[in-house]
């Protein structure tokens, strides 16, 4: 069996990213406003009658800036399937997460800072007594073997690459998993408080969600980890590019990678339905602190994390 040419992985590839955006991406960012019901626009409480009123401009305008994204996402795509220029899908991956998250962080700040400038106060606050353990979240064998690989490519390309690497694949690949370790820690140890209303739901739901975001963390990380295994195979040990079923393998596992991704993604309506008649985190402030959309250091850490990614795109863009 002959091994696929760099044009039927790229291809292989693009396909399993429209495949993603078309079970996920589009109709998930479409909907996302409403996933707390009609109360809420965004997680920010909103009065009755909110979207038959000022709610709709509100709705209007984010369903353009959806499409807005979306098309610019489809037509830097095509740009890159009509010219060719497949040494730029690495960048047209990254610069599309860069798009689309700066573009949904600035529309929601903006929402809260418009919307969510006096969000109630409840008097009291809940809390879990019981504490949380790293292993009871965390399969440390697993993160084990994701730092072995990620040494062992290194390894491989520094001591055995040839003349043909391309240094952007491996330095910003090896950032991202190993940058979100560090967010997996502080979704562990921090909370948001529970209302005093429903504990027991809150509960389960923060329960759930921490969980989710837990999975959904690990399924991205090994998507992007089997390419960099892959690469360093390419670029170190000849016989890789001789054995076609090695290369089938890989798309084998990586199209796996990314089927499990979409499916932890589509199983966020779980959490949906769960959340429904809840207040949302961020929502409501307590007497001692006021309302935060993010766990405590969750700004920080993804702060340093993106701007990383970015810099490193932005650095590799020759």
């Amino acid at each position: 069996m002959s091994a696929p040419t760099e044009f039927e992985l790229d291809i292989i590839c693009i396909t399993l990213v429209v495949l993603f955006y078309a079970l996920y991406g589009f109709r998930q960012h479409w909907n996302f406003p409403l996933r707390r019901g009609p109360d809420y626009f965004f997680g920010v409480q909103v009065p009755p009658g909110f979207y038959q009123g000022s709610g709709t401009r509100w709705l209007r305008s984010y369903h353009i800036l959806v499409i807005a994204l979306f098309g610019i996402v489809a037509m830097a795509l095509a740009a890159i399937v009509f010219t060719g220029r497949w040494d730029v899908l690495p960048l047209w991956f990254g610069g599309t997460a860069i798009l689309i998250t700066t573009a949904m962080v600035i529309f929601v700040a903006w929402t809260r800072h418009k919307l969510a400038a006096n969000p109630p106060v409840l008097p009291s606050v809940a809390a879990p007594l019981e504490s949380r353990r790293l292993g009871d979240y965390i399969s440390w064998p697993v993160e084990a073997l994701v730092a072995g690989i990620v040494a062992a490519s290194w390894l491989l390309l520094l001591f055995r690459g040839d003349a043909r690497e391309d240094w952007r694949n491996p330095v910003t690949t090896t950032w991202v998993v190993l940058g979100l370790f560090p967010g997996k820690i502080l979704l562990i140890r921090n909370s948001f408080p529970l209302p005093p209303e429903r504990t027991e739901e809150h509960y389960r739901l923060s329960e759930a969600s921490r969980r989710w975001s837990l999975r959904y963390m690990d399924a991205f990380r090994w998507v992007v980890l089997a390419p960099l295994a892959f690469y360093a195979l390419k670029h170190s040990w000849a016989p890789a590019l001789e054995y076609g079923w090695l290369s089938w393998a890989f798309v084998a596992i990586f199209t796996g990678l990314c089927l499990w991704l979409i499916y932890v993604l589509i199983d966020q309506r779980r959490l949906t339905a769960m959340s429904r008649g809840l207040r949302p985190a961020g929502s409501w402030a307590t007497p001692f602190r006021p309302a935060r959309l993010l766990l405590s250091g969750g700004l920080t850490w993804f702060g340093i994390w993106f701007s990383g990614l970015i810099l490193l795109l932005i650095f590799f863009r020759g």
